[in-house]
């Protein structure tokens, strides 16, 4: 607490330490770093995409495309994940 009454030191808040530690319970406590799929398709390169006709095999040799749309957690809310560097 000595972090509060020293006004050079800053607050306890503002410490590289607490803010670690906030952000390690939040992603234990999957509120922080949690990612959701939703309306999982695919298909063969080509054909046209089709959420209710998702074949169950392939055969071997065929390119396929996936689509997903991802959502992360913010705030206890689900909002739309914005990357360009997933892998799959």
């Amino acid at each position: 607490m000595l972090a509060n009454r020293d006004p050079k030191l800053g607050t306890i808040q503002s410490s590289p330490n607490f803010v670690l530690c906030t952000e390690m319970v939040e992603w234990n406590l999957q509120e922080r770093g949690v990612l959701r799929a939703n309306n999982v398709r695919h298909n063969k390169v080509g054909d046209k995409p089709d959420a209710l006709n998702n074949p169950e095999n392939y055969k071997r040799q065929v390119d396929i495309e996936y689509y997903i749309d991802l959502y992360t957690k913010q705030n206890g809310e689900w909002v739309p994940y914005v990357a360009d560097d997933v892998q799959f």
